[in-house]
């Protein structure tokens, strides 16, 4: 699928500090995405990104949905760092968004 995502960064801090930070104001390069499942360790979100001619050749019947899964734990290496790891599908306006906000929240 050519807008595939498998990616991993890092965060400084603890596991369940980012989940409930993303589950009250997710980071900003979701926000064309909705939360719509979760568990201890990982959030679902999930975007619409129907064209206009699959809606128009469906009948307003077909839609293509793009899902996030990110999963939080704690690194190996350093405990007190989360990893965050991500799969799914999304735009690369999304990708490079994502990027782009993990780079600037680098941990020290």
């Amino acid at each position: 699928m050519a807008d595939e995502v498998n990616v991993s960064f890092l965060l400084p801090g603890e596991p369940p500090t980012h989940v409930a930070a993303w589950r009250e104001t997710p980071p900003p390069f979701l926000h064309d995405y909705k939360r719509v499942d979760e568990s201890y360790e990982s959030l679902v979100y999930e975007s619409n990104v129907t064209s206009t001619f699959t809606r128009w050749a469906t009948f307003g019947m077909g839609k293509t949905l793009y899902r996030l899964a990110f999963t939080f734990r704690s690194d190996p290496a350093n405990p007190a760092v989360t990893r965050v790891s991500v799969l799914g599908q999304a735009p690369e306006d999304t990708v490079n968004e994502m990027g782009d906000w993990a780079a600037a929240n680098i941990p020290s």
